[in-house]
This record gives C-alpha cells, sequence and structure tokens, in this order.
C-alpha cells in the first residue's frame, strides 16, 4: 500500500497553484547569500541566448541583465559589451577592475580590444559597489572620451550603463552620449 508525505502533498498543491513555477513561492529572504548568487547565475545562464540577439538593442533589458552581472561586485568593475553591426552581442568583456570606490579606465585599452573582436558598437558598463547608481561627473567625462576614441574607428558608442544594488541608469537616456 502506498503512504501519501503530508509535504509531498503540500508542494505539489502548492506547485499547482503557481501554475507550475517552483520559484513563485520564493523571497529573497528565504535565501542565504550563496543561494542568491546561485539563482543570479542561473537567470543569467536563462536570459544570455535572449541578451545576445535581442536584450542589447532594448535598453531596459540590457540594464536588467547588466545589473544581474554587475550589482553584486563588491570592487568597481568596468566592462564593455562589443557588438556587432547588428547590435548582437560578440563579448562582454571585463576589462577593468578596481576598489571599492574607483577604478582607472584607459580609452585606448576599450578600442584596442573592439578592433581585436570587430566590434561596429559598443555599449559600457560599470558597477558601483555602494548601490547607489547614479552616474559621477567623472563617469560622464570617460564616457565622452572613449565615444571620442572609438568614433575615430568608426564604431559606435550605444550607451554607458552604471549599475548597482539599487537599480541601473542608462547614460544615453540622461542625453549624455
Amino acid at each position: 500500500m502506498h503512504q501519501t508525505n503530508l509535504f509531498e502533498t503540500e508542494s505539489a498543491d502548492a506547485l499547482a497553484s503557481t501554475g507550475g513555477d517552483r520559484f513563485a513561492m520564493l523571497a529573497p529572504a528565504d535565501l542565504s547569500d550563496g543561494e542568491k548568487d546561485s539563482v543570479i547565475q542561473l537567470a543569467l545562464r536563462v536570459l544570455e541566448p535572449v541578451v545576445h540577439y535581442e536584450a542589447f538593442t532594448d535598453t531596459e533589458s540590457t540594464k536588467r541583465f547588466l545589473r544581474l552581472r554587475f550589482a553584486r561586485a563588491p570592487h568597481e568593475i568596468f566592462a564593455c559589451a562589443y557588438l556587432d553591426t547588428r547590435n548582437r552581442l560578440i563579448e562582454l568583456a571585463e576589462l577593468f577592475r578596481g576598489t571599492i570606490d574607483g577604478c582607472s579606465v584607459h580609452p585606448r585599452v576599450v578600442a584596442q580590444h573592439a578592433l581585436t573582436v570587430g566590434a561596429g558598437a559598443c555599449i559600457l558598463v560599470h558597477n558601483h559597489p555602494s548601490g547607489d547608481p547614479t552616474p559621477s561627473m567623472a563617469d560622464i567625462r570617460i564616457t565622452q572620451r572613449i565615444k571620442d576614441v572609438l568614433a575615430l574607428f568608426d564604431i559606435r558608442l550605444l550607451d554607458h550603463i552604471v549599475v548597482g544594488r539599487e537599480g541601473a541608469v542608462s547614460l544615453a537616456a540622461q542625453g549624455h552620449l
């Protein structure tokens, strides 16, 4: 005779009530830091195929993807999404690492890597470990310098996205490109 486990029944009922979504009942507070990192890595694997062909033409999807990827880093990371002429991802390269409140960025390195991978366009991204994604004046200045250098090689700078735990900001949307 088969015995029914009460917990299996409750789990099955709960799963059915959420339309089969195993994650619907989870809250961030239910997860340890390690589990949160695992969920983020899973989300990146789920999103990445979509991002390669669609999201880099949509600012909101791009911001969500980049925020997942970089917002939790304990130090500043400056990266570049190198895109082909149809804005499909060639490579997302972490180019520079800094401290908790800054990072040295060299426009020459950004352009050199763009030429190496044959990029037609780029999206810059960096995180603010403080959590606040508000761009600084230094962020705006380096964006303009990199845009000018890339323009020498007919490579378009589409955006510079600053991410933090509190959100993400597009410099293009703010009129800084």
